[in-house]
C-alpha cells in the first residue's frame, strides 16, 4: 500500500506539472493560462512533498525540505485570479499582486534565513505527525491552507447567486463553477483537517482526491470542451448581479435621473465617481456596475454625453459664443477634453457643429 502511494504520489506530480508546462506553451498566452500554469505547478509542488515524505527522502539545504510551503500560499490567490480574470473577461487588477507578497516573502526569505539560522529549518514534515511536535513551519503551512479557505468562500461570496437551485438546474457553466470551487474547497478543508488532527492518512486522502479531481477536470475539458466556454457567462452575471443585489434599481434610475437632468449635477467640473456614488447613497463599484451593465456605459462618457447635450444647447443660443467658454459652461475643464467628448457624441468637432447651425 506504501509504494502504490508513492507511485500514485509521482504520478500526480507529473500529471500536474504536464499540465502547466502545456499552458504556459499555449500559443494564446494570455493571463488565464499563466495564472492555470501557476496553479498547476503549485499544486505539484504540494504532490512532490508527500512523496519524499512517503519516500522519507531529504535534502541539503535543510530550507529545500519546506519548498512546498510557498507554493501553499499561490493556491488561494490563484484561484481567486482566475475567477476575477473570467468574472471581468480579462483583466487582471493590480490590487490583486497584494495576495501574491506572502508567497514572494517565504520564497525569497527562506535560503535568506537558512543561510544565518539552518537550525531553524532542521525539524522534518513527518514530525509533525509522528512526533505530535509543532514547528514555525507547520504553522504556516496551516495558515496558508486557512487562508485558501478564505479566498474560496470569498469566491463563493461574490458569485453567490449563480448557486440558485434553479440557475443550477439552467446552466452548465454554473454546475461547472459549482464542481471547481466545492472541489477545491473540499480538498483544502480536508487538508486543514488532517493538520489540526495530526492525521496522516487525511493527507493521503487529499493528496489522492487532489489527483483524482485533477484528471476528472482535464478529461472533461478533453471529452467536453465546449462546457468550459459556458462558465464565463455565468461567473460574469453572477459577478455582477451580487454586486448590484442590495440595490433598488428602479429608485436608483430615479435618483440619477433627478441629479443628472434637474439638478444638473454634470456642470460641476470635479464630478467624479465616488462624488456621484455618494449622493446616490451608493458604492463607486456599484455605480460602475450599474452603468456597465444597465446603461451600457461608463461613467466618463455618461456624464460627458450630458454635458455635450448643455454645450450643444448653448450654441444654439449663442452661435457667437466663444468655444472655450461653451466648454467650461458645460463642466469641462479643458478644450481637448471637450472637443474629444463632443465628437465622440455628436460625431462632429464643435467648430463643423457651429458651422451646420449657421447653414441651416
Amino acid at each position: 500500500m506504501h509504494s502504490f502511494l508513492q507511485e500514485i504520489a509521482f504520478f500526480g506530480f507529473l500529471f500536474c506539472l504536464l499540465i502547466g508546462t502545456g499552458a504556459v506553451l499555449r500559443p494564446e498566452r494570455t493571463v488565464t493560462f499563466r495564472i492555470l500554469a501557476l496553479l498547476c505547478v503549485s499544486v505539484s509542488a504540494e504532490i512532490l512533498s508527500v512523496y519524499f515524505l512517503l519516500k522519507d527522502i531529504y535534502f541539503e539545504p535543510l530550507f529545500i525540505n519546506h519548498f512546498y510551503i510557498p507554493f501553499a500560499w499561490l493556491l488561494g490567490p490563484g484561484m481567486y485570479s482566475l475567477f476575477s480574470i473570467t468574472a471581468t473577461e480579462g483583466r487582471f487588477s493590480r490590487f490583486e499582486l497584494v495576495f501574491y507578497l506572502p508567497a514572494v516573502g517565504f520564497f525569497l526569505g527562506f535560503p535568506l534565513i537558512s543561510f544565518f539560522s539552518p537550525s531553524l529549518f532542521a525539524s522534518k514534515p513527518i514530525e509533525y505527525f509522528t512526533t505530535g511536535r509543532t514547528s514555525w513551519l507547520d504553522i504556516l503551512l496551516l495558515l496558508a491552507y486557512v487562508g485558501n479557505l478564505y479566498y474560496y468562500l470569498r469566491v463563493v461570496w461574490e458569485t453567490r447567486s449563480v448557486f440558485h437551485f434553479r440557475n443550477l438546474k439552467e446552466s452548465t457553466g454554473a454546475r461547472l463553477l459549482l464542481y471547481i470551487i466545492f472541489g477545491s474547497g473540499s480538498i483544502t478543508f480536508l487538508i486543514v483537517l488532517a493538520y489540526l488532527l495530526r492525521d496522516i492518512h487525511l493527507l493521503l486522502l487529499s493528496m489522492v482526491g487532489t489527483i483524482a479531481y485533477a484528471a476528472i477536470g482535464y478529461l472533461a475539458q478533453i471529452w467536453f470542451p465546449q462546457i468550459f466556454h459556458e462558465i464565463g457567462p455565468s461567473v460574469r452575471e453572477a459577478y455582477r448581479n451580487s454586486r448590484l443585489e442590495s440595490v433598488d434599481l428602479n429608485e436608483l434610475k430615479q435618483k440619477l435621473e433627478t441629479l443628472m437632468q434637474k439638478e444638473k449635477l454634470y456642470l460641476e467640473e470635479d464630478l467624479s465617481l465616488q462624488i456621484l456614488s455618494s449622493k446616490l447613497d451608493i458604492k463607486p463599484y456599484q455605480l460602475s456596475e450599474y452603468l456597465n451593465q444597465h446603461r451600457k456605459t461608463n461613467f466618463s462618457r455618461f456624464v460627458n454625453t450630458f454635458r455635450v447635450e448643455e454645450a450643444m444647447q448653448l450654441l444654439k443660443k449663442e452661435r457667437d459664443a466663444n468655444i472655450l467658454s461653451v466648454a467650461y459652461r458645460s463642466g469641462f475643464n479643458s478644450k481637448a477634453t471637450f472637443n474629444l467628448a463632443f465628437k465622440s457624441v455628436t460625431g462632429l468637432s464643435p467648430r463643423e457643429y457651429l458651422r451646420s447651425l449657421k447653414n441651416s
